[in-house]
């Protein structure tokens, strides 16, 4: 065997190996502690009220001491995650890791999704990169949300696949593979919903960009995914409304429209300047997400298939961070598919500042102009590790070490102190999925009230909603939530409730003795 064999075969036993631990060390960080972090809150314990409804009780629907609810979280996550879910519960039983090993499966997936995208428009390094920097980023948060019960994870899934799918189509566009793009990319909306708000604007700038610009694509290439995603969109709609409630459709439609009430439309100077904030941090690539969408205009200038290629991820990025810069409440979250995407930008651009991630000590040969060149690259380079290792170290510690769990404490406690037929005032869903008690919350357009109040200093819902002074239930529980939203009155609590248990940011408090009703 030669010199040149032996280097080559050297060279892949040393990447399967760095590939191998690359991927145990994914591993660890989606399994260890899956429970403890992060730890359960609002949004996943309303996600999980519906497979574990669809189990217990056989309807696809939130469930409360009033009866079903039908719209809510059955629409903040699509039944591509909490189908699944519910199957699970129903082979294995119900419970937070049973629905979070669903979600870790959906992370590996999102995961091998991004490295082959990123291979296919770049090749075996960028696809290093990217993901690795898709994996760390705090902006990103691909781990934090992946391992929790949210549909953004699954969603860039779907996504992820149906670009892959779509820019291999390119080159052999036929109607059945460009159907099965549509169909991947309307999945992504159906599983979450915002993804709509982004893929219909990208898809139709991407179509006119080819029609004026690019020039390189046949027109179908764009016409039957976009048709195909607004067809899966519209047809989960429609189901929900005339199929989902109870009601007669215009009824249901009343219903639907007030649980989706939402902010975000919401164009506040002051939130824009926080979402620009945000964005610009160190937590977001290490303050580096600029300069790199800087150069995506460059990438996505050559009128080539791989120029317009990048055009397309571009124009997805822009269309995001301009709707959650602009109109949003500013809260990160929305600005996922922008933040995963940018991952391949931040990517490329390290890429080529390093030529190709090296550091080329023939530069030396050139003296003092070569010393720089290559003290040039050298600090990229380190600047692109600490990006990558910080912020994973950082997660890492969390995972290790997730600290106090206080929702299974205050779960335990319910379970051993309060019977389960006894009412519970709350708005911590999270509580509903830990135990089996009966469970008051309020109705589910508050939820908008509650985010116009923090978000833009609207009425607190705690001012009109008066279920506690009205019906005295004999327990009401606060936690972080209603407390950071306001939804109890604390004078009502003061004056006919004492504290039965303080546990983390849980408080449960009784009803006094001889406390009357006021109507």
């Amino acid at each position: 065997m030669d010199t040149g064999v032996r280097a080559s075969t050297g060279g892949a036993r040393r990447i399967d190996v760095l590939t191998l631990v690359a991927a145990a060390l994914v591993v660890f960080l989606a399994l260890f502690h899956l429970v403890d972090y992060p730890r359960t809150w609002y949004d996943e314990g309303s996600h999980l009220h519906v497979p574990k409804t669809l189990v217990l009780r056989g309807v696809y629907a939130d469930f409360s001491s009033d009866g079903f609810r039908y719209y809510g979280p059955t629409i903040g996550v699509g039944p591509t995650v909490l189908l699944p879910i519910a199957a699970v519960f129903k082979v294995a039983g119900i419970g937070l890791l049973q629905a979070r090993l669903v979600m870790v499966l959906y992370l590996f997936a999102a995961i091998v999704m991004l490295w082959r995208l990123a291979g296919s428009l770049g090749g075996r390094r960028l696809a290093w990169v990217a993901t690795a920097l898709f994996v760390s980023s705090r902006g990103v948060g691909s781990l934090e949300y992946g391992r929790q019960v949210l549909g953004e994870v699954p969603a860039f899934f779907f996504l992820g696949a149906g670009l892959l799918l779509w820019f291999k189509a390119w080159e052999q566009a036929t109607w059945r593979r460009l159907a099965v793009v549509g169909v991947l990319l309307g999945l992504a909306v159906v599983t979450k919903t915002q993804f709509f708000v982004v893929l219909a604007p990208t898809l139709l700038f991407a179509w006119l960009a080819n029609l004026l610009y690019y020039r390189a694509a046949p027109q179908r290439v764009f016409i039957v995914p976009g048709v195909l995603l607004g067809v899966c969109f519209a047809a989960w709609q429609v189901f929900v409304v005339v199929f989902l409630g109870p009601g007669a459709v215009s009824e249901n439609l009343a219903l639907y429209r007030a649980a989706t009430a939402s902010a975000a439309t919401v164009f506040s100077p002051a939130l824009m300047k926080r979402s620009v904030t945000e964005l610009l941090s160190v937590k977001v690539y290490l303050g580096w997400l600029l300069p790199a969408l800087a150069y995506g205009v460059f990438l996505a200038l050559p009128r080539r298939r791989d120029g317009q290629q990048w055009g397309v991820l571009f124009l997805l990025v822009v269309v995001n961070l301009a709707w959650y810069a602009v109109a949003s409440v500013s809260w990160i979250r929305y600005a996922f598919p922008a933040l995963a995407v940018s991952s391949l930008f931040v990517a490329r651009f390290f890429e080529d500042l390093t030529g190709g991630y090296e550091v080329d000590f023939r530069a030396l040969r050139r003296g003092s102009d070569g010393l720089q060149a290559l003290g040039l690259r050298a600090a990229l380079l380190a600047v692109l590790a600490v990006m990558v290792a910080l912020p994973l170290a950082q997660t890492a510690k969390q995972i290790i070490a997730p600290g106090f769990n206080a929702p299974f404490a205050m779960a335990a406690y319910l379970t051993q102190r309060v019977p389960e037929t006894t009412v519970i005032e709350t708005w911590e869903p999270e509580l509903a999925f830990l135990t089996n008690h009966r469970y008051h919350f309020p109705p589910q357009q508050f939820l908008y009230q509650a985010v116009s109040h923090v978000w833009l200093g609207k009425t607190s819902p705690g001012e009109t909603y008066r279920f506690v002074e009205d019906q005295a239930p004999d327990f009401v529980l606060v936690g972080e939530f209603a407390r950071w939203v306001g939804m109890y009155s604390t004078a009502t609590l003061a004056r006919d409730y004492v504290t039965d248990n303080r546990t983390g940011a849980y408080e449960l408090y009784v009803r006094r003795a001889g406390a009357t009703t006021r109507q």
